[in-house]
Order: structure tokens, then C-alpha cells, then sequence
């Protein structure tokens, strides 16, 4: 009798898993499936182990683990879906962030440049210097060369400032002998900058000769002030 009893357990599990299988084809829930199958399977492990109290403990069993099967399997997809939700709201940030950063490092750059730009736009006008020259001589006098080395190795640090040397001379001799001999001096203040560490493609020269002269011929101190080369300073705000 018992054995007859146990034989039907068996089949009726087995007729159960193989009458779950037809339905897979129909049946849409994911926890129906863990559960027949933990019923059906612990029903046939009862069975075997203690007959029909067995079978019952054992579909209950199976039951208990279908559900727990169930809800893992639930937990670990809600896990990977916070954690893409995550990723994307990470990879977001990320590139909100690099956008911030980006715009922060264009507008500190444009501000460094204007502050730079003022800076030596006031430098500009701030500097100068003025090289005088005795009569028909374009000879640089020694006392003025030690004030010609401070300017350059101060202008070293800007080298986006540019010099303008305008040269001059008084009313005395031919105005095309005055041109050549401002031309000259002027060429001997550069020479003198450039000896300096000044690059010479940063200085600009002009020989005006008396165009620029004030005295009279008759002013021999005022004529004093005519020799001479003016260095002017100027932005280069194409550099």
C-alpha cells in the first residue's frame, strides 16, 4: 500500500513539472514558474523521503523555496537597474562637469588676458626714456648707457611690448644731413638695446632730423634738447 502510495506521488510530480513545461508557452509569470517548480520538486523529494506526510512538508518546502528563489531573482534586477541608473546619472554629471570646467578655464583665460592687456597698456605709458646727444655726434654718452641696460632687462619680462625710437636733431646743417644724422643715432640706440637682450625685431626706428626741433638756431642751450632719441613703448596687441 505504501509503496503503491509513493509510486503515485512520483507520478503525479512528474505528470505536474511535465504539465508546467506545456504551459511555458502560455504562461507569462516569472514567480508561477519558480513556484510550481518548487512545489512540484519538493513534493517529489517528500515523497521519497517519508511518504505522504512527506510530500506534504516537501511541496511546502518547495514552495517556501520557489518564493525565496523568486524574490532574489527580483532583487538582484532592481539591483541592476538602480545600478544603470546610477551609471547614467554618473556619466551625466561627468559631462556636465567637463562642460563647467570647460567654460570656467575659456573665461579665467579671457580675464587673465585683460588683465594682462591693462596691465601693459599702462606700462606703456607709464615708461620712457629720452637719449640726448652732443652736437653733430651719434655717439651714446656713457653716463646714459647704464639707464639704456636697466630699461632693457625691465622690458625683458614683457615681451609683448614693443619700442618706437624717434630720432632727432637741431636746426643746424641741411635737413637731409640732419635726417641721416637722427637715422644714426638712432641706430646706435638700438645697438645699444640689442646688447641689452633686447630682440631687435621689437624695435621700430624713425629719423625725423629737424622736423621735430623747437630752438631757434640762436638757443644753443634749448638746442641741446633736440638731440636727441626718444624711446617710446608701445602694446603690440596683435602678438
Amino acid at each position: 500500500m505504501m509503496k503503491r502510495t509513493l509510486l503515485g506521488l512520483v507520478c503525479l510530480s512528474f505528470l505536474s513539472l511535465a504539465a508546467y513545461a506545456g504551459d511555458t508557452a502560455t504562461e507569462p509569470a516569472h514567480s508561477s514558474h519558480k513556484d510550481e517548480i518548487g512545489m512540484g520538486v519538493g513534493a517529489l523529494i517528500g515523497g521519497l523521503i517519508a511518504g505522504p506526510p512527506g510530500a506534504i512538508i516537501g511541496a511546502a518546502g518547495g514552495a517556501w523555496y520557489g518564493e525565496r528563489q523568486n524574490r532574489k531573482a527580483n532583487k538582484i534586477a532592481d539591483m541592476k537597474a538602480d545600478l544603470t541608473r546610477k551609471q547614467t546619472e554618473t556619466a551625466y554629471l561627468q559631462n556636465q562637469l567637463d562642460s563647467l570646467r570647460g567654460q570656467f578655464s575659456q573665461q579665467l583665460r579671457k580675464v587673465k588676458l585683460q588683465e594682462q592687456t591693462g596691465a601693459l597698456e599702462d606700462l606703456s605709458r607709464g615708461v620712457s626714456l629720452t637719449v640726448y646727444f652732443r652736437t653733430d655726434s651719434a655717439e651714446i654718452d656713457a653716463r646714459a648707457l647704464p639707464h639704456i641696460k636697466q630699461l632693457a632687462g625691465f622690458l625683458q619680462k614683457f615681451p609683448r611690448v614693443q619700442l618706437h625710437l624717434e630720432a632727432h636733431a637741431d636746426r643746424r646743417g641741411s635737413e637731409d644731413y640732419n635726417r641721416e644724422l637722427s637715422r644714426r643715432r638712432a641706430q646706435a640706440v638700438e645697438q645699444a638695446l640689442v646688447k641689452d637682450g633686447i630682440a631687435s625685431g621689437r624695435i621700430h626706428t624713425q629719423a625725423y632730423g629737424e622736423k621735430g626741433a623747437d630752438s631757434r638756431v640762436s638757443d644753443v642751450e634749448g638746442m641741446m634738447f633736440d638731440r636727441r632719441v626718444n624711446i617710446i613703448l608701445n602694446l603690440d596687441t596683435q602678438v
